[in-house]
């Protein structure tokens, strides 16, 4: 019997040892999985400031623009459909890395009152965390139970894929999304204006997950002595207002969040309410309902920028030459591509 169990044991010992060699190769190779294994786990780059959340961030915030207006570093670590536990998570690997940056954090998320996010949301993230024990307390809190397998052993969820594998399976080149330092918005255009600005006193509850990860994450930045700005990207809110396991007023959870950063003495950009300041026009610099575009995005980082460089101590790297491969990456970014006839004024 006893020489039953080992067996037994080094079955399954062997069945688990393969199942996780193998699981990398299923995984998606998308622009997600290279900014994370690239932007934090290859790359010796120290950043000053980290951008962490959703697809709203994901797509809104270009660490080129900022590198190349004020000399700060940057990199985007904001996957699409990232819950607020998932980011409190991949904030910890990253702050394995990176000692006391500023932690700009897309608060979009504290909208969902789901107890889980979607599973293919969610996979951006968690799928292409490097395995740790924090990778396991992801998977155990992020995840339903009937999950939880599929996330640690990947292979079990993508089997599907196997007669589907491309070369890039098996060596994907993560470098190549690297210049982009993890940012990467679209170039559609919404086509259509808001016609009348969202505006109310109103309030609502923080859904409890969400405000049970924000308080681990606030308390995580006394821990680790970084500083944090939470941020708001503009939005039509006529679309997440409608969505099943969504708050059903969006405007008036931020007015919360607003209250909430008060009282804890944190920095709240609502950049929502400061669209028409910052010069968005949601018909030309919104991509979708949900996402700016790379002309919006471009507004949208010039702005923070500014506001970064004139509230935190932040280095100019712009002239130090040991930091010339970040014009290099500038040129070849989507940032360089824009002009100043793209706007009909001096934004660049």
């Amino acid at each position: 019997m006893k020489k039953l169990i080992t067996k037994g044991f080094i079955f399954v010992l062997l069945l688990f040892t393969i199942l996780g060699l193998i699981s990398p190769i299923f995984v998606y190779k998308t622009q997600h999985m290279g900014k994370l294994k690239e932007g934090l786990y290859l790359s010796d780059d120290q950043y000053d400031v980290v951008l962490m959340g959703s697809s709203h961030m994901n797509g809104g915030v270009d660490p080129n623009v900022i590198w190349n207006q004020y000399g700060i570093t940057s990199f985007n670590y904001a996957t699409g459909g990232q819950p607020i536990d998932a980011t409190y998570y991949l904030l910890k690997d990253v702050l394995k890395k990176h000692k006391n940056p500023v932690v700009v954090l897309d608060v979009f998320y504290l909208g969902m009152t789901n107890q889980y996010g979607e599973r293919g949301l969610v996979s951006n993230a968690l799928d292409n965390m490097k395995f740790s024990s924090n990778k396991l307390n992801a998977i155990w809190n992020c995840t339903p139970p009937e999950d939880r397998f599929l996330y640690l052993f990947p292979v079990l969820k993508y089997h599907f894929r196997w007669s589907s594998l491309e070369a890039k399976d098996f060596g994907f080149d993560y470098s190549s999304v690297y210049y982009n330092k993890g940012f990467v918005a679209g170039t559609e255009k919404y086509g259509k204006s808001i016609s009348k600005w969202e505006d109310t006193e109103n309030r609502t509850e923080i859904p409890a997950k969400s405000l049970e990860y924000l308080n681990k994450i606030i308390a995580l930045s006394k821990e680790e002595n970084f500083k944090l700005v939470l941020v708001n990207m503009p939005c039509d809110y006529s679309e997440p207002n409608q969505q099943d396991g969504w708050v059903d007023d969006c405007e008036a959870l931020f007015n919360t969040v607003a209250d909430f950063a008060e009282s804890n003495k944190i920095p709240f950009l609502d950049l929502y309410d400061k669209a028409e300041e910052i010069g968005i026009d949601f018909a030309n610099d919104m991509n979708n309902a949900g996402h700016l575009n790379l002309w919006g995005a471009y507004k949208i980082s010039s702005y923070l920028g500014k506001y970064l460089k004139q509230n935190y101590n932040l280095t100019d790297y712009r002239d130090n030459s040991a930091y010339a491969n970040w014009d290099e990456d500038y040129q070849y970014s989507q940032a360089a591509s824009i002009t100043k006839d793209d706007f009909g004024k001096d934004f660049c």
